[in-house]
């Protein structure tokens, strides 16, 4: 069974460097790490993506530092993605409980993790972090495909071939043509209309602009890459995030935490929390009154 927050396996000199983080910057260090995956049995594999039941195990992370009056978030993401929606549900959800927010990305926070850095007023991107895409991948004849890639291909067909009779569209892209289903391509269409919309909206939210915020989700979306094809921080930064540099100490810390939490046996994502201590406010003495 997933480990949620059991500090207890951690290495004793990591959990004190993460503490002296959490107290020294007055923030919530919340870690959102996927671990290689398990084994399930000689021929199947599980690993963790990104879906409902994450939310539930971050929500009390989450009540506990609001609890705590604590309104600025380190955000360590390592993850390969999953739900959008969910991914997008838990990011809107974290903007609504802290004011600031700082992303980590020690190596990678891909497609679902890409949505989640969009909250972040900062990225912290390593020299081995990446974002990546944030095209949809759905099933599609057995197979899964990127919905820009449906997409792309009947927009060529159209470019190229729209103004021609049937007849006149030449063997075999006469064959493709026939099977463009338009309900399929107005779906993929919404779909990644839809991934735009989620990023475009928290990036408005984490404090860019109107403009900004629809470019850096439109490229993001409509860039022509595979998938998997990583952003790094030169990259992010030319999109248009917000990529800093000055938190190098941390960065080391949640390097090792994730290289750590990678070793799990988990098909789901390992969940560890740090909140700064708080210092008991001293009762004032009340004013005795003279009679």
């Amino acid at each position: 069974m997933a480990k949620q927050s059991n500090l207890k396996d951690l290495e004793e000199g990591l959990k004190v460097e993460l503490q002296a983080i959490a107290d020294k910057h007055k923030v919530a260090i919340i870690s959102f790490v996927a671990p290689h995956g398990v084994r399930t049995s000689p021929v199947t594999f599980a690993s963790a993506s990104i879906e409902e039941d994450e939310i539930y195990r971050l929500e009390e992370h989450v009540a506990q530092a609001v609890k705590n009056g604590i309104t600025s978030l380190h955000l360590v993401i390592h993850t390969p993605g999953g739900e959008m929606h969910t991914s997008y549900k838990i990011a809107d959800f974290l903007r609504s409980k802290f004011k600031h927010i700082k992303a980590f990305i020690p190596y990678e926070a891909a497609s679902g993790g890409t949505i989640l850095c969009c909250i972040a007023n900062d990225l912290y991107i390593g020299d081995l972090g990446n974002l990546t895409s944030i095209d949809p991948q759905v099933r599609y004849k057995d197979t899964r495909v990127s919905v820009y890639a449906f997409i792309r291909s009947a927009e060529y067909i159209k470019d190229e071939y729209g103004e021609m009779s049937p007849r006149e569209i030449p063997s075999p892209w006469q064959q493709m043509a026939e099977k463009l289903d338009p309900v399929i391509y107005d779906e993929m269409n919404t779909v990644l209309f839809t991934a735009v919309s989620c990023a475009r909206r928290l990036l408005k939210k984490a404090g860019y602009t109107v403009d900004k915020a629809f470019g850096i989700a439109y490229r993001l979306a409509y860039n022509g890459y595979t998938h998997g094809m990583p952003i790094f921080a030169s990259e992010a930064q030319q999109i248009g995030f917000n990529v800093k540099s000055d938190q190098n100490d941390a960065m080391r810390a949640y390097q090792k935490l994730v290289s750590f939490r990678l070793k799990e046996q988990s098909p789901r994502h390992v969940i560890d929390a740090f909140y700064p201590v708080v210092s008991p406010t001293t009762p004032k003495a009340k004013k005795k009154t003279k009679v």
